[in-house]
């Protein structure tokens, strides 16, 4: 995908510049691991509670640090503090987002939703399709179907998605 992780435009619900959010995105290092942990843990134990009973820390950690090893992850910085994480991976005919984390207390202040939009900015310039996956339980289904992401697939734990809308026909 093109690198264009500086710094995102923050802008309010009528598209006016929103000079008080400072977003920015820059690419995590081994550095971050720590903090890709701890965001992890504090976005997803309680669904993993919900979904399993219980969270497993060594199994979550391992898990989660084959992913990190994986794919190319951009910590999410707020005024230059770190709220979240994302990741995406293009594929020959779709863009994935593999992962898309704020911390919980930060959610719902259009975070997410900024950094959202420059993923599917980025997947409408490659011509591609924005795909990803998430568990039933998950409220984020919610926030995608906001965003215009429309179920494609599911199975007794994950929701498929997708969002066309940045994509040209033909």
């Amino acid at each position: 995908m093109p690198e264009r992780w500086d710094e995102l435009e923050a802008t309010d619900s009528a598209g006016v510049p929103d000079p008080v959010m400072n977003i920015q995105l820059r690419a995590a290092t081994s550095a971050d691991h720590p903090l890709l942990h701890s965001l992890n843990r504090a976005a997803y134990e309680a669904l993993a509670t919900r979904l399993f009973g219980s969270w497993d820390d060594i199994a979550q950690r391992a898990r989660f640090e084959e992913k990190i090893q994986r794919l190319p992850f951009r910590i999410i910085e707020l005024e230059h503090q770190p709220v979240g994480a994302i990741s995406s991976s293009e594929h020959e005919d779709h863009v994935f987002l593999d992962e898309l984390v704020i911390l919980p207390e930060l959610q719902s202040r259009g975070i997410g939703s900024r950094v959202l939009l420059l993923e599917l900015r980025e997947a409408h310039a490659c011509k591609k399709p924005l795909r990803l996956h998430t568990a039933r339980l998950n409220r984020a289904q919610e926030f995608y179907r906001r965003h215009g992401f429309v179920e494609t697939g599911r199975d007794e734990m994950f929701i498929n998605m997708e969002s066309r809308g940045w994509c040209q026909s033909g």
